[in-house]
C-alpha cells in the first residue's frame, strides 16, 4: 500500500517539500500545485521555482477525500483571534464556508472529466482547465464559479469574460451547482451526492 503524502499547513497555505511527493501527485493524481521555493544555484531570479509545493486548498480537498494525503499542521498562535472573529461574524463565516464547499466540488467535477487544473485568478477566474499536462499544452478553459445557476451577470460582465478568452486563446466557462444540489436541507445531504453534478455555460465572444 503506498503512503499518504504529507501536506504541511503553515497558516492558510498548504505544503508539499518531499521531491517524490511532488512526482506523485502530478503523474499518478493530475494535481499541478505551484513550485514556490528558491533555487539555490540560481536565487537570483524569478522564472523558475523548485520546492515546497504549494497546493490550492481545492486540490488538498481532494487528495485527503480520496485518502491519498493527510494534513500536518501545527498549532498556532493565532488559532484564538481566529475562533474569536468567527463567533463575531458568523454569518460571514457561513457564507465563505460554502463558497469554499463549492469550489472544492467544481474543483472535484472537471478533475473527474479528466482535466489537469490549475488556478485561473490570472485570467479573471477560479481555475484553469487543461486537457493534458500543462508543460506539453496550453489551457483551453477559464472557469468561473458561480454560486447558484440563476445568479445575476450584468452585460458588461459577460463581455468581459467573452474578449478575455478570445484574446487568450480560450473559452470562458461559468459553472454552479445543478438544483438538486441547491436544494439540498443540509451539508450532510450535499456531501452525500457523488459525484457533483453541475451546470455550465460557456461564453465565446462574436466581434459583432
Amino acid at each position: 500500500m503506498t503512503a499518504k503524502i504529507a501536506i504541511k499547513k503553515l497558516g492558510d497555505k498548504y505544503f508539499v517539500f518531499e521531491a517524490k511527493d511532488v512526482e506523485q501527485l502530478r503523474t499518478k493524481h493530475r494535481i499541478v500545485g505551484a513550485l514556490n521555493g528558491t533555487l539555490p544555484q540560481f536565487p537570483l531570479q524569478n522564472t523558475f521555482y523548485g520546492l515546497p509545493l504549494i497546493l490550492l486548498p481545492e486540490e488538498v480537498e481532494l487528495l485527503v477525500n480520496r485518502g491519498w494525503a493527510h494534513i500536518i499542521q501545527k498549532p498556532s498562535k493565532t488559532t484564538t483571534s481566529t475562533t474569536m472573529m468567527q463567533h463575531r461574524e458568523p454569518h460571514v463565516t457561513a457564507i465563505a464556508h460554502k463558497q469554499r464547499k463549492l469550489n472544492a466540488d467544481v474543483f472535484d467535477f472537471f478533475w473527474s472529466q479528466g482535466f489537469y487544473i490549475t488556478s485561473g485568478v490570472k485570467f479573471g477566474g477560479q481555475f484553469l482547465l487543461y486537457p493534458n499536462d500543462p508543460m506539453c499544452v496550453h489551457s483551453e478553459y477559464i472557469v468561473s464559479v458561480k454560486q447558484t445557476k440563476d445568479q445575476e451577470v450584468l452585460p458588461l460582465e459577460i463581455i468581459g469574460m467573452g474578449r478575455t478568452a478570445t484574446n487568450v486563446k480560450k473559452t470562458f466557462v461559468l459553472v454552479a451547482a445543478a438544483a438538486d444540489q441547491e436544494q439540498a436541507e443540509t451539508e450532510d445531504e450535499q456531501e452525500k451526492q457523488e459525484p457533483s453534478q453541475m451546470v455550465c455555460y460557456s461564453i465565446e465572444w462574436a466581434g459583432f
